[in-house]
């Protein structure tokens, strides 16, 4: 499924744009403005509820990027008076792996967030299927969290950096649009073979003899019997004129004629007339 916005031809953004940034950008320059209502230096970053979603999902809603993508979102409490997060997602869940990598912009040792590496897996927990797809989740360090009565929301915005590992995403997107073709092919001939007919496979159908040629037009028009019957009776005088012919030719032939044909090939000349008398 392709993204239903652009944001390159939105923003109007330069040819050649990348969007790679590091974590302390991604941090400092982004989730804290966020954080605080400021404006995006380009409102690249989409907003939406991410743990409602498979990260399958996630692309296509994505504003910009093929490879990585990336997304404001809240986060909720696991229980409501407790602060760890609710990892559910879509149908499975997202598990942390690794330790939390603090991000501190340059020139100062304070923290201004905190990196954590999730791993998706699909299924329920513990019995859940680990993907290749890896988020990295941004939060800032000293985040007030409220606790009020009967909220879940454990955070207004972290930024959360969405991609897979195996980079299998596109593959999926080349396999289903060439699925997508060849399913449109087979279509295509499907209906070209429906409106195939018997004559459909007749290639050379100029060469069939018409009927009103061999028989004339009235008698293609007496039906099929009548013009077999006359067929019929066309091929018997073809047969009686051709062996009149050759009797003919046969009459014609003088004997002087046959006596030198004999000769020049060497055979026995044949004599005709009244036999002579024994000695």
């Amino acid at each position: 499924m392709s993204r239903t916005r652009d944001a390159e031809a939105e923003l109007n953004l330069p040819p050649g744009f990348r969007f790679h940034p590091t974590d302390e950008e991604l941090v400092v320059h982004y989730l804290c403005r966020k954080a605080a209502g400021q404006c995006q230096p380009v409102p690249i970053i989409a907003e939406i509820d991410l743990y409602k979603f498979d990260p399958w999902e996630l692309p296509a809603k994505a504003l910009f990027g093929k490879k990585e993508w990336y997304f404001f979102t809240p986060r909720e409490r696991k229980y409501p008076n407790g602060s760890r997060p609710n990892r559910s997602a879509g149908t499975g869940y997202w598990k942390a792996t690794g330790a939390d990598k603090p991000i501190s912009p340059k020139g100062s040792s304070a923290t201004a967030g905190i990196k954590k590496a999730l791993v998706f897996y699909s299924g329920k927990a513990p019995q859940g299927v680990k993907t290749d797809w890896i988020m990295h989740e941004y939060r800032l360090a000293d985040a007030k969290r409220g606790h009020n009565k009967g909220s879940l929301r454990l955070d207004d915005w972290v930024l959360c950096r969405l991609y897979n590992k195996k980079n299998t995403w596109e593959k999926m997107q080349l396999e289903e649009k060439s699925s997508f073709v060849e399913t449109m092919d087979l279509a295509y001939d499907t209906v070209s073979d429906s409106f195939r007919t018997a004559e459909s496979d007749v290639e050379n159908d100029s060469v069939l003899p018409n009927i009103s040629d061999l028989f004339g037009t009235t008698q293609a028009a007496t039906g099929p019997q009548q013009a077999l019957s006359t067929c019929n009776e066309d091929g018997l005088q073809m047969v009686h004129r051709c062996q009149k012919e050759d009797s003919e030719w046969f009459m014609d032939l003088k004997l002087e004629d046959l006596q030198t044909s004999c000769m020049s090939f060497g055979l026995p000349v044949p004599h005709y007339g009244r036999s002579q008398p024994r000695s």
